[in-house]
C-alpha cells in the first residue's frame, strides 16, 4: 500500500507541475497579447495626437487676423489679441489661473472643455471658483478667434455673468 501510495502520490505532484508550467505558458502568451495589443493602441493614439496636432496647426493658420479697429467698434473699448477677460465670466484673477495652465489664447480656451476649465478653476483657485459657471466660455472664445465680434458682443447681450 505505501508503494501504491508513493507512485499515486508522484503522479499528482507530476500532474500538478505539468499543470503549473501551462498555466504560465497560457498566462505569458495571454499577457504578451495584451501587451501588444496595448503598444499598438498606444501607438495609434500618439498618431492620432499627431495628426490632431497638425489640424490645430492648419486651423490656426487659415483663423481670421485679429482686427483691432473691428472689436473697438464693437465693443467700445480697445481689445488686446488673445485676451481672455473679452469673455464674458473671465476676470483677472481667472485669466491668470488659465494662462498658468497654458490656456493663453482664444483658440486654446475654444478647444477646452468646460470640464477642464472647471477642473483648472479648483484645483487653482480653490472652491471658491465652484460659482463660476464655464459653460459658454469656449463657444466665446471662438468667436473671438474667428473675429466674429458683432455675433460675440450679441450672444454676450443675453448672458449674465458668462451663464
Amino acid at each position: 500500500m505505501t508503494e501504491r501510495f508513493t507512485s499515486d502520490l508522484l503522479f499528482i505532484l507530476i500532474a500538478l507541475v505539468v499543470a503549473a508550467l501551462l498555466g504560465f505558458i497560457i498566462g505569458y502568451l495571454c499577457g504578451k497579447k495584451k501587451h501588444l495589443k496595448r503598444v499598438e493602441l498606444e501607438n495609434e493614439i500618439d498618431e492620432l495626437q499627431s495628426k490632431l496636432r497638425i489640424c490645430i496647426q492648419e486651423k490656426e493658420k487659415h483663423a481670421a487676423p485679429f482686427d483691432a479697429v473691428e472689436a473697438k467698434s464693437i465693443f467700445a473699448k480697445k481689445i488686446q489679441e488673445n485676451d481672455l477677460k473679452i469673455v464674458e465670466g473671465i476676470g483677472e484673477k481667472i485669466e491668470t489661473i488659465l494662462k498658468s495652465r497654458g490656456i493663453d489664447t482664444w483658440h486654446k480656451l475654444a478647444q477646452a472643455t468646460e470640464d477642464e476649465i472647471r477642473n483648472i478653476l479648483l484645483a487653482d483657485g480653490g472652491p471658491s471658483y465652484k460659482i463660476h459657471e464655464p459653460k459658454t466660455w469656449p463657444a466665446q472664445a471662438l468667436m473671438a478667434f474667428e473675429g466674429k465680434w458683432a455675433q460675440l458682443k450679441e450672444y454676450q447681450d443675453q448672458l449674465t455673468g458668462g451663464r
